[in-house]
This record gives structure tokens, C-alpha cells and sequence, in this order.
């Protein structure tokens, strides 16, 4: 579960920052080039599905730390259905990113020395 935690918390916070670099830097010429959508590259699909295994995995092992595990893939998930839908423009999406990637790495910050032995 630390390892999951770990990937889905890195994975989230770099899907966030690229999305804050598109907003800041290439968002103008790809909406107007796209009609308005972020562009949903590979780079997302696989995240997404990588969020989709920390939800169910975390949702089964109900080890210490799951609910906070489970809350930020299903906030990562809801950004990106976002991101494909085209609600929120760009800022909504990547805040929700990088709320995302602080629940998932939570467990490894808050949870006492017995998830270090118990949740491997």
C-alpha cells in the first residue's frame, strides 16, 4: 500500500503540474486551436487508470490510511472526468490535481509506526 500511495500521490502531483503549465503557458494557442478543451493525452489515460487501481486496492485492503488513499483517487478521477468533459477551464482541474496527490500521500505522513510494518 506504500508503494501505491507513493506512485498515485507522485502521478497525481505531475499531472497537476503540467496542467498548471499549460495553463500558464500554452493554454491560449490549444483552445483556440481545440475549440476549447485541454488536450487528454496518454500521459492521463494511464494515470487515470493507475487512480482507478489505487481506489479499488485501497477500497479492499482497508488498511490504516485507506479512506484518505480512496478520497484522493476519487478527486484525481473527478478532475480528470472534468478535464474530458471541459468544465472548469484549467484551474479547476489542476487544484483538484494537487488536492489529489496531498490525500493520497497523506497516509505516509499521518499514520503511526505500525502502517510502516502492517501495510506493506
Amino acid at each position: 500500500m506504500r508503494l501505491l500511495s507513493i506512485l498515485c500521490g507522485l502521478s497525481f502531483a505531475t499531472v497537476a503540474g503540467s496542467l498548471f503549465a499549460c495553463w500558464t503557458f500554452f493554454l491560449p494557442a490549444e483552445v483556440v486551436a481545440d475549440s476549447g478543451r485541454i488536450p487528454f493525452g496518454p500521459v492521463s489515460w494511464t494515470v487515470s487508470g493507475l487512480a482507478l487501481l489505487g481506489a479499488v486496492m485501497a477500497w479492499r485492503s482497508r488498511c490504516e490510511g485507506w479512506t484518505a488513499l480512496a478520497t484522493g483517487c476519487g478527486l484525481f478521477l473527478l478532475a480528470q472526468a472534468a478535464v474530458l468533459a471541459g468544465i472548469g477551464g484549467v484551474a479547476l482541474p489542476a487544484l483538484s490535481s494537487l488536492a489529489a496527490a496531498g490525500f493520497a500521500l497523506l497516509p505516509l505522513m499521518h499514520t503511526p509506526s505500525s502502517y510502516w510494518r502492517v501495510a506493506g
